[in-house]
């Protein structure tokens, strides 16, 4: 006699909330961390697509500029050409997908130390504003979220603050799985946030709207 599958097993060609599965023995939703492998995977296909398209668009130039070269059609012609091409381009943009590389974020040399409780009151975590993107070992531990639109880029509230940090203390909320970035930034000299760091002067707050990377 077969042995019975593993109930935790999952085969189905297609699942819907509140409804059973259409094949196999599987009662039980793909996991997030299932569904964030998948996610994953269509991204990197992503970024090779837009490689593979903009090798395209070279191959192109080059072949608009060997008809120049051999008097198929004047260089005027062939510029009136591309700088319409790349305005319609321009108007268009393509998002990117975007993972940040590093060692092991838990290393002894990838913790940069300040005094950053003693300085929240001033600051406001200023910081925690910075848009930045995560590394493959914070994706593995899944704790620290990206944002689904702009891939893998740190997920922000409406107040364009990291969602990890406390709206009202302003203290990480994953401090101990915080990104690798994080763990390596430091706002020691860093003007954007302080005219002097050592006497906690504070630079002006920047434009409303205004979105600064975190270096």
């Amino acid at each position: 006699m077969a042995s019975e599958p593993k109930t935790d097993t999952i085969r189905v060609a297609r699942w819907v909330p509140g409804c059973p599965p259409v094949e196999g023995v599987a009662v039980e939703p793909p996991s997030l961390q299932e569904v964030e492998r998948g996610w994953r995977f269509a991204h990197m296909l992503m970024t090779m697509s837009q490689i593979e398209t903009r090798e395209g668009l070279a191959t192109a130039r080059a072949l608009g500029e060997l008809l120049v070269a051999r008097g198929v059609l004047s260089a005027e012609e062939l510029q009136e050409r591309v700088a319409q091409a790349r305005r319609d381009l321009e108007e268009r943009p393509v998002p990117k997908v975007m993972l940040a590389r590093g060692g092991d974020k838990y290393a002894a040399e990838n913790n940069v130390l300040v005094d950053c409780l003693e300085r929240l009151l001033i600051c406001k975590a200023r910081c925690c504003s910075y848009s930045f993107c995560l590394t493959e070992q914070d994706l593995d531990e899944g704790v620290a979220r990206w944002d689904y639109g702009q891939p893998y880029w740190m997920r922000k509230r409406p107040n364009g603050y990291c969602v990890h940090c406390h709206p009202e203390t302003y203290q990480c909320e994953v401090f101990a799985y915080r990104p690798l970035v994080c763990r390596t930034y430091t706002c020691r000299e860093d003007k954007r946030i302080w005219l002097d760091f050592e006497q906690r002067v504070l630079a002006p707050a920047p434009a409303e709207g205004q979105d600064n990377v975190r270096e």
